[in-house]
């Protein structure tokens, strides 16, 4: 505690990615490419970048055919090659081959079982240290009789100096490819995602590194993901390519200053606070493409605005004003709508020159009608797809309640609706009965008469709650849930205090009697606190080890989340906030 007797949590730097990296070793990575080209004196003071290197890197050395990422694998890191060299498997490769399980869920019989013995002490947990954490996870994971796996598989190998998984890292996206170490001794600095994203703000060779690489193997995959790309011939994929323009809008760490509006402004305050991408009556230079991240479309209505709209990762939008321009060169008609970005999106513009010219003439005769003027807003913009019995039940704002609370970001919302709910709470103790008597969610939250956005995770599409987390505890996992691994939780309250949601809580851990468990000593700033055997965690306001706990959709259970099975009354349902038709006809059941 500081001297006011408040409680001060550990920071992401209180405890190094790596403490093998020393000083001298980050003198030794600062004299390698790309760092050796980094100017020190464009970082700020407080994120200097011989100390990004020092506590946001770790040195892996690795054994021949030892898997590096897998493909499918969701990414918080880059990798660097320092010396040796890493393949690239350009191909999927068997589940079992990489190492996988089928998954770990619990039957029928486990689960009631579960149910059954659920013990009456809350948050009941052994108290890990990092350095077991360290022995279970860190085993080798080796990809057997390489030459058959791989025969006829394409691959590229990667030299030092190469940098890989800045895609994923960057996007919170799975991994494109499997990579492995070709040879024993192999080398590698492992950037966490937090350290790669400072590097490209304070270091434009870093960034310009990175647009590069994403416009040789990233970019061309995502524009052929595209109906109206799809069917060009490869050489005008290429030429598109290399002309596409990246841009940025809003600030990656978008939360805090999200959650300080919502204390302090209108809907219609914060709307204007959203960068603006593309403002109503602007003229389109180009198709824009949406890379990662939710934009909001709108127009003007009465004296305000009104959402239509929301465009998410690989939506496009402006094909119709770019027809129309194309057909009357003469009556140039300006952007119907204004764009604006919904915390941070990365977005590609692809010149107005090359769509007239390499894709326009390609369209179809049904994607041509649907551009006319009396066409839809773009060939590949969502219109959020409400019927008017939805509408009529939750009034002419349903879209911007949504877009208001942000609640578009939801990969897995718990709606509820109030008119069936009985307030019974079988939610409640389905969800504690499934988690060892702890529930993972408040049954309250944001209304619009009659639905609840309830207090659980969502688990996002953009799951910024991850951004701040020092250790990677909070994480993604293959099937796509976000969820906690206790293990390498140390308490330090980032990824509560950063959900734009406040979806997930902070609960102080007890032993099998049910005392809350407190840790032996302090350090000389009363900051970190460790254990008998060295681990650092972190104290709630009366001392005690604690962690962060929310909703993880039951990941490990058959049958799904344990709240919607448990509802007498069809209540309740975890809805992908993309899929608006599932939303309308659960509203209309």
């Amino acid at each position: 505690m500081d001297a006011s007797g408040q409680t001060i949590r550990p920071a992401r730097w209180d405890e190094p990615f790596d403490a093998d990296v020393t000083p001298e070793r980050v003198e030794r990575i600062l004299t390698l490419p790309p760092f050796d080209r980094m100017d020190p004196q464009r970082f700020p003071r407080h994120l200097p970048l011989a100390g990004i290197l020092r506590n946001d890197t770790r040195l892996l050395t690795l054994k021949q055919d030892q898997i590096i990422v897998r493909e499918g694998d969701y990414g918080n890191s880059a990798f660097l090659v320092l010396e040796g060299t890493a393949r690239v498997v350009l191909e999927s490769l068997p589940r079992e081959v990489l190492g996988r399980s089928e998954g770990a869920k619990k039957g029928w019989f486990q689960s009631i079982a579960r149910a059954l013995g659920t013990r009456r002490l809350r948050e009941q947990r052994p108290h890990h240290t990092i350095r077991q954490r360290e022995a279970d996870e860190d085993e080798l994971t080796l990809l057997h009789d390489v030459p058959r796996v791989l025969e006829g598989k394409r691959t590229n190998d990667l030299q030092p100096g190469e940098l890989f998984g800045e895609i994923a890292a960057l996007g919170r996206s799975p991994r494109t490819a499997t990579v492995i170490a070709a040879q024993n001794g192999t080398q590698m600095l492992e950037i966490r995602w937090q350290g790669l994203r400072d590097l490209m703000s304070y270091a434009p060779e870093m960034k310009a590194h990175i647009e590069q690489r994403f416009r040789e193997h990233g970019l061309r995959s995502l524009l052929r993901a595209l109906d109206i790309i799809r069917r060009l011939p490869q050489e005008a994929v290429d030429e598109i390519a290399a002309a596409t323009e990246f841009e940025r809008h809003g600030r990656m760490d978008w939360y805090g200053s999200y959650q300080q509006l919502l204390d302090k402004t209108t809907p219609s305050e914060r709307l204007r606070t959203e960068p603006m991408i593309l403002q109503q009556g602007d003229y389109l230079n180009g198709l824009i493409i949406v890379r990662g991240g939710f934009v909001r479309v709108s127009r003007k209505y009465h004296l305000g605005e009104q959402t239509t709209a929301y465009l998410g990762k690989g939506q496009c939008y402006g094909l119709k004003e770019i027809y129309q321009n194309a057909q009357k060169p003469g009556e140039l008609v300006t952007s119907e709508h204004s764009l604006r970005a919904v915390g941070y999106v990365d977005v590609l513009v692809i010149p107005t020159v090359l769509v007239e010219r390499l894709i326009l003439p390609r369209l179809t005769a049904a994607e041509i009608r649907k551009l006319e003027p009396q066409g839809s807003i773009s060939k590949t913009a969502r219109p959020v797809k409400l019927s008017e019995d939805a509408r009529e039940k939750l009034g002419p704002g349903i879209v911007e309640f949504f877009m208001d609370k942000r609640t578009i970001n939801g990969g897995a919302t718990m709606l509820i609706d109030l008119d069936r709910c009985t307030r019974c709470d079988d939610c409640v103790r389905g969800c504690a009965s499934a988690h060892d008597g702890n529930p993972r969610f408040i049954r309250q939250g944001d209304q619009l008469e009659g639905i609840q956005i309830t207090q659980a995770c969502m688990h996002c599409h953009d799951p910024i709650c991850m951004i701040p987390c020092p250790t990677g505890a909070i994480h993604r996992e293959e099937s796509g849930e976000v969820v906690i691994n206790d293990r390498t939780c140390i308490g330090c309250s980032s990824c509560a205090n950063n959900c734009p949601y406040n979806n997930i809580q902070m609960v102080e851990i007890r032993d099998e009697r049910g005392m809350p468990q407190f840790p032996v000593k302090l350090d000389a700033k009363q900051r970190i606190v460790f254990d008998s055997q060295g681990s650092m965690t972190s104290l709630s306001a009366d001392g005690a080890v604690q962690r962060a706990t929310k909703c993880d959709l039951c990941h490990d259970l058959l049958g799904g989340p344990a709240c919607v099975r448990a509802c007498p009354h069809d209540a309740l349902i975890r809805l992908d906030m993309q899929e608006t038709d599932k939303l309308a006809a659960w509203l209309n059941r």
